[in-house]
Parts: structure tokens; sequence; C-alpha cells
């Protein structure tokens, strides 16, 4: 299993995405393309701007990866990123990663992820989650984990403007 260039591709496709979408944020319209294996799309409209774009490839060794990736930028500074790819094997065993980052004035936030399921079907995975506010300074960093065998284990940690452990807010 290759992903980690199909990684690297997808990763240049978000940052290429972004500058789309920071370029037409002067603009407004819409661009569109398809090819046999992807499409790409970006807009532009009253300063906020969007772009992008999906595409499959098969690898030598019969499997095939998935990627995708989106940008998006607010005529108020706001801005998200995200990508993933997923690789599908002939044994029907599947890979997938992914993330994203994303800030406005009130705070910013950036997750990341990955999940496998073997040949048998067992399957595991995890993501990682830090946001802080820029509005009290306070931070949230958090970590999921699954698997199969256990289930879902989950542990956060909140923290004020000074570092000091603070309880995290429920809904």
């Amino acid at each position: 299993m290759n992903v980690s260039k199909f990684t690297r591709i997808t990763i240049a496709s978000i940052i290429a995405l972004s500058f789309v979408a920071e370029t037409a944020s002067a603009e407004q319209g819409r661009i569109k393309a398809r090819g046999q294996n992807g499409a790409v799309a970006a807009g532009a409209y009253n300063g906020n701007a969007w772009a992008r774009g999906h595409g499959v490839k098969a690898n030598g060794d019969g499997s095939y990866t998935a990627g995708n990736g989106q940008a998006v930028k607010t005529m108020n500074g706001g801005q998200l990123k995200r990508g993933s790819a997923t690789t599908y094997n002939p044994d029907g065993s599947v890979y997938h990663k992914g993330g994203l980052n994303g800030s406005n004035a009130n705070g910013s936030v950036n997750s990341s992820g990955s999940a496998t399921k073997d040949a048998s079907g067992y399957v595991s995975g995890s993501r990682n989650t830090n946001a802080t506010s820029n509005v009290t300074g306070n931070s949230y960093n958090g970590s999921t984990t699954y698997n199969s065998n256990d289930g879902v284990t989950h542990t956060a940690t909140c923290m004020d403007v000074n570092g000091n452990v603070i309880t995290c807010p429920t809904r």
C-alpha cells in the first residue's frame, strides 16, 4: 500500500487549492473542470472564495486511492482547509487518513486522524483535535481512539489562558 506518494499529491493539491481560493476572492464567479479520474471546482462571491478537488488513482499493486481537498476563505479572514486520502486494497482492507485546520477571529482548530480496516474486518482508528479560543484564550486538546476489540476511548484536556487545567465545557 503506497499512500505516501498520493498523500503528498493530496497535500500539494490542498495547497494549490488554497492559492486558488486566495486569488479567486478578488473576482466573482465559478469554474469547474472534470477529468477521467477527478474534478476540481472553485468560486468566489462577495469576497468569499472556495476551491475543492477530488481524484482517484490506480496503484501498481491492484489497490486504488481516492483523495480530496477543500479550501475556503471568507471575506472577514476566516479560512478552512481539509484533505483526505483513502486506499482500497484488493484483499478488502482499507486505509484512510485525513485532516483539517481552520481559523477565524474567534479562534483556531486543527484535527487529524486515520483509520484502518484489515482484510479480516478488524477496524482501528484515531483522531487528535486541538482548538484555541481567541476570545478567552482557553484551549482544548482531545484524542479519540477506536478498535473493534475495545471500542472507543476518548481523553481531553482543557487549559485556560495561563496554562492551568480547567474543566472542559459540555454541550
